[in-house]
């Protein structure tokens, strides 16, 4: 009988730290739907941003942005000013249009905004540059 209450604690204690390590962003998701009705934009697309405690690296999404259309990829995590994460908008032959991190400045931008030249296909590159903060949400709008 003592055996099962050991087993059963264990098995309790670890989903308790597995829930606990989850990475909820519906709060960041909100931050950055916010932002966007404000400065005209419509909301698109929302995405989770779980690093897995810093064991990923980099998280990529791709989507279709069509010409003349501008675009605004917001982020937010735990951080002030959303410190550490960042996006580069990749074209569809991987080479970077933009990135929400200033390398000049060390600053990290809570948006980027962008106007489409060219229909296709392009890319979201996030990544945590420093900081412990592997949780966080990012959402496009777009206005025409």
């Amino acid at each position: 009988k003592m055996k099962k209450i050991v087993i059963l604690s264990v098995f309790l204690m670890t989903i308790a730290s597995f829930a606990q390590a989850q990475c909820d962003v519906t709060e960041f998701t909100n931050k950055c739907a916010d932002r966007l009705k404000p400065l005209g934009f419509k909301y698109l697309k929302s995405y989770k941003l779980d690093f897995l405690n810093g064991s990923k690296k980099q998280i990529m999404y791709s989507y279709v942005f069509s010409n003349g259309t501008n675009y605004i990829v917001t982020l937010a995590n735990n951080q002030k000013d959303n410190k550490g994460l960042y996006v580069t908008l990749l074209d569809s032959e991987k080479r970077p249009v933009a990135s929400s991190y200033v390398e000049r400045d060390k600053k990290y931008l809570s948006a980027i905004t962008i106007k489409c030249s060219r229909t296709g296909i392009y890319y979201l590159a996030y990544e945590v540059k420093e900081g412990k903060e592997f949780c966080g949400s990012s959402v496009i709008g777009f206005k025409r």
